[in-house]
């Protein structure tokens, strides 16, 4: 069912299990230390922890994708 008010109802986030596919590691414990180490505290609510996650996943995408691009 989709909501139009909210197109992304329906999204869910990356599985853990995929992200350890690609060596990337969204455990609670490795979040929290990225959102310390770049955010200067510790999440806060529900969406702070979301949003340490992602921006770690797409941090060490992009640290991937640019070793790729070195390999070739």
């Amino acid at each position: 069912m989709n909501n139009i008010d909210n197109p992304l109802s329906e999204y869910q986030s990356p599985s853990k299990e995929a992200m350890i596919n690609f060596g990337i590691d969204i455990s609670k414990e490795a979040v929290e230390k990225y959102a310390l180490e770049k955010f200067g505290r510790l999440p806060q609510s529900h969406i702070e922890m979301n949003f340490a996650r992602d921006s770690k996943i797409v941090e060490e995408t992009r640290r991937f994708m640019s070793n790729e691009e070195i390999k070739k």
